[in-house]
């Protein structure tokens, strides 16, 4: 009789302990645990400081926002390849520091005012770039037929929403 209730006191003690030692270790989190996603700037409204303090150089920083400011934002995190000093191993360390972007709105253009560079950072290629300016020289692009002849199908249907004449 003694060894059973020695058992069951035993048996009362270590179910005890367990689940006090177990409630410990809920409490207990370390960043390792953390949804990775969340410790993720998102490029299209992190600050300035917010960069910075993740370790991007004021250069690349300086080079992300004005990028973010002319287009509206990144729909993709590829687009930073688009930026002059950013190549692909650049591009490969900094896309470590962001969330792959959602539902961006870019900024609507005029295709016969705007510069190189923003052509650029909209993605067109120095072909169609050079094709555009050679038909400006013609005459102002004045409407999404013209446009349909000098850029690919494929960045114009990208693209036909943003551009304004």
């Amino acid at each position: 009789m003694k060894k059973l209730i020695f058992s069951i006191l035993l048996l009362f003690a270590s179910t005890f302990s367990y689940s006090s030692l177990k409630s410990e270790f809920k409490v207990i989190e370390s960043k390792n645990t953390l949804d990775s996603e969340n410790l993720l700037l998102d490029i299209n409204t992190a600050t300035e400081g917010e960069l910075l303090k993740s370790g991007i150089s004021k250069s690349y920083v300086e080079k992300i926002l004005e990028y973010r400011n002319i287009t509206g934002g990144y729909k993709k995190l590829n687009e930073m390849t688009r930026i002059s000093g950013i190549g692909k191993k650049t591009y490969e360390k900094l896309k470590l520091k962001f969330k792959e972007p959602k539902d961006v709105e870019l900024k609507k253009f005029n295709i016969n005012k705007v510069d190189d560079k923003t052509l650029t950072y909209y993605g067109f290629s120095k072909k169609e770039i050079q094709d555009i300016r050679k038909s400006q020289e013609k005459n102002k692009i004045r409407n999404n037929l013209e446009v349909k002849n000098i850029i690919s199908k494929k960045k114009y249907e990208e693209l036909k929403d943003y551009i304004e004449y």
